[in-house]
Order: structure tokens, then sequence, then C-alpha cells
């Protein structure tokens, strides 16, 4: 496994809002009420972001049963921009993670594949959760995500298919990890000296 280099480095402004303690992306002051994403049109309701017509977004069926009279009330969802659509605005990952392999050519659609159904998986139960970025290389790949534990998701399941070695690297003050997989060396070529065929009389 190769050192993580020094320009990925943790930023400072990332230190700075968590001391701080202002967030941009907490929900804190966020409205209360029933809220809508314009962007995803994810909703937000009882401190949870869902995306409409996933189980998630709608009661359950014993909180159902447990009420006595319908209500009529009806409630129009206010807009306001998920944290994930803005971190992606923004630019603002907190998941790194880095593929190195020599054989990433070989095996870059099946490994792309894997990665966009996990994306798709996850955001049905927690749209917060998204691939931000995908930068191809001759040897691997560097992805970012909206949250670290995304990133670690997306790493154990690459490592679950392929083996290999992964390696990460926690900052648990600002939230981000940095993960790098590399890929399983392939074996080197078998060197049997070839059989010399005799005739036999």
């Amino acid at each position: 496994m190769r050192a993580m280099s020094k320009r990925q480095g943790y930023s400072t402004s990332y230190k700075k809002k968590e001391l701080t303690g202002d967030d941009p992306y907490s929900m804190k002051k966020a409205p209360k009420g029933l809220l809508q994403c314009p962007e995803c049109q994810a909703v937000y309701y009882r401190k949870h972001w869902s995306l409409p017509g996933t189980s998630s977004s709608r009661p359950s069926q014993s909180a159902a049963g447990r009420r006595k009279k319908p209500t009529k009330q009806v409630m129009v969802p206010q807009i306001f921009v998920c944290p994930a659509c803005r971190k992606l605005q923004d630019g603002y990952a907190e998941g790194f993670l880095a593929i190195h392999w020599p054989n990433w050519a070989t095996h870059k659609a099946e490994i792309l594949g894997l990665i966009h159904n996990e994306e798709s998986q996850a955001t049905r139960t927690n749209p917060l959760e998204r691939v931000m970025s995908i930068r191809s290389r001759p040897d691997g790949a560097d992805i970012q995500t909206t949250t670290e534990h995304f990133a670690q998701r997306l790493a154990k399941h690459i490592h679950r298919a392929f083996k290999g070695k992964i390696a990460y690297q926690w900052s648990h003050k600002d939230k981000l990890a940095r993960i790098e997989w590399q890929g399983p060396t392939p074996p080197a070529p078998s060197r049997r000296k070839p059989v010399s065929s005799q005739n036999t009389r």
C-alpha cells in the first residue's frame, strides 16, 4: 500500500467550521414542518430525509392503526435544499475513496457498476448518501461522496468483491474519511519448461 500523499491532507477550512460549531449543512436551523428539496425532490419530515414513494417516506401500518380519527390537515411542503444537494453545489465532500489497481482497465466497468448500484440502494434509505464525483486514472479512480460512512461502505463492497488491501484514515473532528483500496496483484506467469516429446518405438 503506497503512503498517502501530502496533497490529500485535510483542509483547514473544515476544521474552522467544526471548532466554531457552525456547520453550514446542519439541519438544526431548518424550518419546522414538512420540507422538500427542489433539486432531488427528497422530503424532510420528523428529522428524516426520504425520497417520495419509498417505504421510509410513508407512515408505518402500526402507526396508522393507532390513529383513531383521520386528520384533515394537509401539510404543504416548504422549499428547502437538502444537505446532499448543497454539498454537490459547493463541492463539499466528506468521503474520499482512492482505487489503485494495475488491472483497472479490465475491471473498470464492473467496479463502476457496483458503485452505482450501491448508490441507488443507499439513496432509497438515505438520500443524503451520494457519489459526488468519479475521476478515472490509468491505474484506478478517485471517488468523492457526500458522507464519510458512504465512502467506507463502498470500499467494503469493493474489497468484498475483489479482495486486495484496504486502508482507512479518519478525522473524527471534521467528519472526513480517506480510504485507499489496492487491487490484488495478478499472479506471476508460470515458467514451466516445455516437455520435450520423444518418439517411442
